[in-house]
């Protein structure tokens, strides 16, 4: 079901200005962004570069540090351990590991429809997305050493608390729409991979860690094959030491579902995004029911830098052309605008 393999480096010249040899980065990304371009059908996806004080984007860093050899089809995510940087390509079924500091390739681990990562106690976590829901559990040395069983596609990942929390989506199977499979938050314990599955609502998609070391859930609410039935979006709030379920808070009405979430660097205001816009929800209430705090559309993805506390948010256009990605200051002010790769969905933050 899964392994890992070496992958053939072509010695080949670059072309990009921003590169000098194969494997040599002569500016200093330490510093900023990586932005995840999920790529096309047409092309493999490409990791960039957003400089955060000058707004600057330098493309392609893993095809320009690996003689042209593309990072996978379909980038997911990427996350970073210690020294190395992982690329989760759902499409081509593998995450590449690479150095943090060149972007250099190290190896090659390969799986079936990898989504996202998290770490805890020197093992990594990888939930796989699949009807068959298994999360797969990577040792320190990257090498995938065993799986935990979950409910119906797992999805979103965090860390908690020395925990491992896991979101499922459940699947197309009208049967598992009114079970726990649907919408199944799955805590797993690293030493043991023991495991304690809570009911979330309908459709956990993303999670954050709010300052008092509770995660919240954003629930897309898109919970029941017949849509007329969906329920609405909504948060859970999960005590993580207890495991138990401490709140749920409805945003809005069936049919405005929401997707990915993000949070500010005090950990204590909530952004997401529905089709008309960047909302925020405060830990304790505030904002719930506040008009669009940044009106936009065509959002495929948020973030929020963990220092200066700016939101950024992801548009894919048209999912075949360059999209964009839109800054804005905690006021809500745009600050920035740049253009970017094929369907940019986030990005990792690197601050040394």
């Amino acid at each position: 079901m899964f392994s890992s393999c070496q992958k053939e480096i072509k010695n080949n010249s670059k072309t990009d200005d921003n590169y000098t040899e194969c494997g040599g980065i002569p500016f200093d990304f330490s510093t900023g962004a990586l932005v995840i371009n999920e790529g096309s059908f047409q092309g493999s996806g490409k990791v960039f570069h957003y400089n955060l004080v000058t707004n600057a984007i330098s493309k392609n860093l893993y095809l320009n540090a690996n003689c042209d050899v593309p990072a996978g089809m379909f980038l997911q995510s990427a996350a970073i351990r210690q020294n190395r940087v992982y690329i989760v390509a759902n499409g081509s079924g593998e995450i590449q590991v690479v150095d943090r500091n060149t972007f250099e390739y190290k190896k090659s681990i390969q799986l079936s429809y990898p989504r996202y990562m998290a770490f805890e106690q020197s093992r990594g976590f990888i939930t796989n997305g699949t009807i068959n829901g298994y999360v797969y559990v990577l040792d320190e040395h990257d090498k995938i050493v065993d799986s935990v069983s979950v409910a119906s596609g797992p999805n979103p990942i965090i860390a908690s608390n020395g925990k491992i929390l896991v979101g499922s989506l459940g699947s197309w199977d009208n049967a598992l729409f009114s079970t726990i499979t649907d919408s199944a938050v799955t805590i797993i314990n690293p030493s043991d991979l023991s495991k304690k599955e809570l009911l979330a609502w309908s459709k956990p998609t993303d999670f954050v860690e709010d300052k008092n070391g509770k995660v919240w859930v954003g629930c897309s609410g898109n919970g029941q094959y017949d849509y007329g039935n969906d329920k609405p979006p909504a948060f859970v709030k999960i005590d993580v030491l207890n495991e138990i379920v401490e709140d749920t808070i409805i945003v809005g009405e069936a049919g405005n579902s929401i997707s990915k979430i993000a949070i500010n660097p005090e950990k204590d205001i909530i952004y997401y995004y529905k089709s008309d816009g960047v909302y925020r929800l405060g830990i304790n209430g505030e904002y719930k029911n506040e008009d669009v705090f940044i009106p936009t559309t065509g959002l495929y993805g948020i973030e929020v830098d963990p220092k200066s506390g700016d939101v950024f948010v992801f548009d894919a256009v048209d999912y075949s052309s360059a999209g964009m990605i839109r800054r804005y200051d905690s006021s809500g002010n745009q600050v920035a605008s740049v253009e970017v790769g094929v369907a940019p969905n986030g990005a990792v933050f690197y601050y040394n």
